[in-house]
């Protein structure tokens, strides 16, 4: 008959105290060097040189990199609007936050469907996303609010003498989509427009991957959604899901 072994209670004690240590008392140093180290490594990668690369891992990375080129923009649905767009298109997992003046409206960015709009006393200059299932929102008048994502209601607001507002940016200046944001593809790649046409770059050498046009002027393009692979574009009385996907 074999023996059967067991663990010292002293050892099991030991362990537990360590694992209750650790969810209760740490200060998340663990974490939070792996994610320093994570971005460093990351960034390193992100900015390699490919003269710096040898040869034969050089053609290597470089054949890599055309194959990833194989991206195409694809629009999969178009909804007019009678209103005007007046800041970039905002979205979280299942709504779009949309700012005309001093209103928001939000709809269910699957059907499109209106879900609650509000307005405020002034035209409304930024809009964030926060915890707590809410949104901030900040006008001309210096006001800040919080509005809760689900219902529009107000949950606070405060008034700011000296609040700096930052002077509003174009909404249709290109930006990045990093291999974090979407895995599909080794090389980043850019966003840009150029009058009604959508972009796709190489942001290493500025080459034109992929053209898409649409009817009117691009006045707004929303940052890049890598849950649904795709983005929002506002063009005349228009809005568009564009979806970013492999040839």
């Amino acid at each position: 008959m074999k023996k059967k072994h067991y663990l010292p209670f002293s050892i099991i004690i030991f362990f537990i105290i360590i694992s209750a240590y650790y969810v209760f008392f740490r200060d998340n140093e663990i974490e939070i060097n792996l994610d320093k180290s994570k971005y460093i490594i990351t960034e390193r990668i992100r900015n390699i040189e490919l003269d710096k690369i040898p040869i034969k891992l050089q053609l290597d990375f470089e054949k890599l990199l055309k194959d990833f080129k194989a991206v195409q923009l694809r629009k999969e649905w178009t909804t007019e609007l009678n209103f005007d767009i007046t800041l970039t298109p905002t979205f979280d997992l299942n709504n779009l936050y949309l700012i005309s003046y001093d209103k928001i409206a939000v709809y269910d960015k699957y059907t499109m469907q209106i879900l609650w709009k509000k307005q405020l006393q002034a035209n409304i200059l930024s809009i964030k996303l926060i915890d707590g299932n809410n949104i901030l929102l900040i006008d001309d008048k210096n006001y800040i609010y919080t509005l809760n994502r689900l219902s529009g209601d107000i949950v606070w607001s405060h008034f700011f003498n000296d609040l700096f507002i930052e002077s509003k940016s174009p909404g249709n200046f290109p930006f990045q989509i990093t291999y974090n944001e979407d895995k599909r593809f080794l090389s980043s790649i850019l966003i840009a427009s150029n009058g009604n046409m959508l972009l796709i770059l190489d942001n290493l050498t500025g080459e034109e991957i992929f053209s898409l046009e649409l009817e009117h002027f691009i006045y707004y393009i929303s940052d890049y959604d890598h849950i649904d692979n795709s983005l929002y574009v506002v063009y005349n009385d228009k809005i568009s899901k564009i979806i970013l996907e492999k040839k």
